[in-house]
């Protein structure tokens, strides 16, 4: 028995069990995202990618209903906390994770990375939650005042817990509805939006590489034809062009010193020691020696990993900054 694929079969037929997992209409947490996958859902596409992983999908709705069952505990009469209240208005349905009636808000669960919790929340988590309390207010009958998102860190511990809390804006709401409208009153599917070989290939259950029927994502070439919209990316790829340039800058003035340094050793005035040690050259395995013993070359092929490179149209001349 293979129990890491048994565990994995099993989360997998545990999740296509569930109602939202079989649900057809556009939910909330979709406003925002792929518009080329929401026009594929509207009209309802057949599912080219059936392996797109979903482990961390899986591990936030355990969250959710450990969340769920702590709070029931809590409050088990529901007069404090409305937990995954079923509201409906129009054409869209959602399950609210929480409603705080004394306090007129939404509070929606979010599951992160510590790494990514300095870019929370996006601009989809914000029409996310505030299409919820349009629901509530509209579909429920029950009035809001504020949203509030709470991020829990799957790496993290208690100390990374992060809140997110702004007042109800319909106006933002109705921001999000505009964007769905635009895109089911389209007559032919958007043009891809996501990277195909670090998303859509894990991902997106329409993904299709051949492109005969699904969508094949964005490659490599069609990247710089793409006006990004959302502007979390642009500040994520600022951060990341300037770091870059930084850690190239001191990795250059790290060199430079260490060519000043060479011939002395010893401890210097201040008592810094200075101390060079022989380090052994890496070894190599000699491929045509060993294909003239074998007559063929054995290979370990390792974990596939991605490489970004990021430049930018105003800075003609420089390098792009790129790290795997």
């Amino acid at each position: 028995m293979d129990i890491v694929q048994e565990l994995i079969l099993a989360l997998r037929n545990k999740d296509a069990s569930r109602s939202r997992s079989n649900q057809t209409q556009i939910g909330p947490s979709e406003l925002g995202g792929c518009s080329r996958k929401v026009w594929f859902r509207i009209n309802s596409h057949p599912a080219t990618n059936e392996n797109n992983l979903k482990l961390a999908a899986i591990m936030g709705t355990a969250i959710h209903t450990e969340i769920e069952a702590a709070l029931t505990r809590t409050d088990p009469d529901k007069k404090r906390f409305w937990l995954e209240t079923e509201v409906e208005y129009g054409d869209m349905k959602a399950h609210i994770d929480c409603y705080l009636p004394e306090e007129k808000m939404i509070v929606d669960w979010k599951t992160i990375k510590t790494k990514t919790a300095g870019y929370f929340p996006s601009t989809q988590q914000r029409w996310q939650v505030q299409v919820y309390a349009y629901l509530m207010i509209h579909g429920g009958g029950n009035p809001v005042d504020k949203v509030a998102l709470v991020a829990i860190c799957r790496d993290g511990d208690e100390r990374d817990v992060i809140l997110h809390e702004e007042p109800y804006d319909e106006s933002i709401a109705l921001e999000a509805f505009a964007w769905l409208k635009q895109i089911r009153e389209s007559e032919t599917a958007p043009a891809a939006e996501k990277d195909a070989m670090s998303y859509c290939r894990f991902y997106c259950q329409y993904y299709d590489e051949s492109g005969e029927i699904g969508c094949t994502g964005l490659k490599k070439v069609d990247a710089p034809m793409v006006r990004i919209a959302e502007r979390h990316a642009d500040v994520v790829a600022k951060e990341y062009w300037d770091l870059d340039q930084t850690i190239k800058m001191f990795t250059k003035r790290k060199d430079g010193l260490k060519e000043e340094l060479e011939g002395y050793t010893g401890e210097t005035h201040s008592g810094y020691q200075i101390i060079w040690t022989s380090v052994a050259g890496r070894k190599t395995v000699d491929s045509a020696e060993v294909e003239k013993t074998l007559g063929y070359v054995p290979y370990k092929v390792g974990k596939e990993s991605l490489r970004l490179e990021i430049k930018h149209n105003n800075n003609e001349g420089e390098e792009a900054s790129g790290l795997e």
